[in-house]
């Protein structure tokens, strides 16, 4: 169910097209949630089930409720393609919320301008029945007429269904008007937990909001969920895209038709949701993480005439990094040090093995067969976000050998920029 069309764009925030959609400065102090807040939170989620004010069966025409579910298409972070469903498709059983087709209407919703005309869409949206009942699969020779058959469903397929026939077994007047409250209510917006969320990360990257607890959310944790749900569980859960919103979602409002319902979970507050966020990014490792944004000249002010060429990019999808260290040796002669990475990157570090170039000489005398490549050691590269780095390197049998010793400190990168985007919050 998606809320924003070609005629109703009014509830449609415009998102800057880049990397990082900033949330931060939205923060509102909020009345406890009425009923009808809390119906329409389920709503959002399927407003099909029972829990949710529904009659418990899909409506007539569709078989796959994510053809009319709200989140589908905006997301759980209601952002639709510009934040956890980036990367989101379209299949037969379930639309993509707007990515790959022909309508470029955002899926945003803006809290606080949400009206009931906007949900119902009568006499604009699609029918019900022109949801999954539109997939047309590609043949294998991919006909012109197939092929736009498919585009055409394709698209069809993920438009806002008309939900204004209520004894079709759509919407309900009071469902439509907790939806209404619930989406407007601005304590439910995803600027209440996230300052940032950026879908350039691959998962997508969640910036909890700085009034959180982490000890708190362990606490909040092990009292409300763990009793259902092991950590181990929950950390897995969290490394795909989007799973942050949905996770706030669902701790906050419940599933409906389910075990999890807020009064089981003891009615949680939005500061009790942030701080578990919290918690569990940490014991997720799924915070900043290491990216080609980060390519560029590092240093380090207080050394200044050594540091850090580094540059990140991606061999058989997979992502790789290549760094020079410019330095000396100990006896003051320049010396050039390279390292790439050791296996598959992955969180905010990346193993390297380092290696001692000599030989070959200046210009017309350089020949290669001179080169001689000397296993010095290895090194750790840390990034806490995209302008601070730490770097660790240790020499081997061979580089201390040579007069080398152990080097530790901090990076910045503040020389040159890449013009990489690099996906980390403000």
């Amino acid at each position: 169910m998606t809320l924003s069309t070609k005629t109703n764009k009014n509830i449609i925030g415009t998102v800057a097209i880049g990397l990082l959609i900033s949330l931060s400065g939205l923060a509102w102090a909020q009345d406890p949630p009425s009923e009808c807040v809390e119906m329409g939170a389920l709503a959002f989620d399927n407003w099909t089930r029972s829990d949710a004010g529904g009659s418990g069966s899909l409506p007539a025409g569709e078989a796959n409720s994510d053809y009319v579910r709200c989140k589908a298409c905006h997301g759980w972070d209601r952002l639709g393609t510009d934040g956890g469903y980036v990367r989101r498709s379209r299949t037969a059983t379930r639309p993509n919320a707007g990515a790959g087709d022909g309508d470029s209407t955002s899926r945003t919703i803006v809290t606080g301008s949400v009206t009931a005309d906007q949900i119902l869409h009568a006499g604009t949206g699609r029918a019900i029945a022109d949801g999954s009942g539109s997939w047309v699969a590609l043949d294998a020779n991919r006909s012109a007429a197939n092929t736009a058959a498919h585009a055409g469903g394709y698209t069809l397929g993920n438009q806002h269904p008309d939900l204004s026939d209520g004894s079709g077994g759509t919407l309900t007047q009071t469902q439509v008007d907790c939806l209404v409250e619930f989406l407007n209510y601005a304590d439910a917006d995803a600027s209440t937990y996230f300052a940032a969320i950026n879908p350039a990360q691959n998962p997508v990257l969640y910036t909890i909001v700085g009034t959180a607890d982490v000890a708190a959310g362990e606490l909040f944790f092990d009292n409300s969920c763990i009793g259902c749900h092991a950590l181990g569980f929950v950390t897995d859960y969290l490394q795909d895209d989007g799973k942050f919103s949905e996770l706030a979602h669902k701790a906050r409002w419940g599933i409906p038709n389910t075990a999890m319902s807020r009064g089981a979970m003891g009615d949680p507050t939005a500061q009790e949701i942030v701080d578990m966020l919290a918690y569990l990014q940490a014991e997720s490792a799924t915070g900043f993480a290491v990216n080609p944004g980060l390519t560029g000249t590092w240093w380090n002010a207080a050394r200044a005439g050594e540091g850090f060429l580094l540059e990140f990019g991606y061999s058989n999808d997979e992502l790789t990094l290549f760094a020079s260290f410019y330095t000396y040796d100990d006896m003051g002669n320049q010396a050039w040090l390279v390292a790439q990475s050791g296996g598959a990157i992955g969180g905010d570090s990346v193993d390297v093995n380092v290696f001692l170039v000599t030989g070959p000489m200046w210009g017309v005398d350089f020949d290669p067969a001179d080169r001689d490549v000397v296993a010095w050691g290895v090194g750790e590269f840390t990034f806490a976000g995209c302008s601070g780095g730490h770097v660790a390197l240790t020499p081997g049998p061979a580089g201390i050998a040579l007069g080398f010793t152990a080097l530790e400190y901090d990076l910045s990168r503040d020389l040159l920029d890449s013009g990489i985007e690099c996906p980390t919050a403000p």
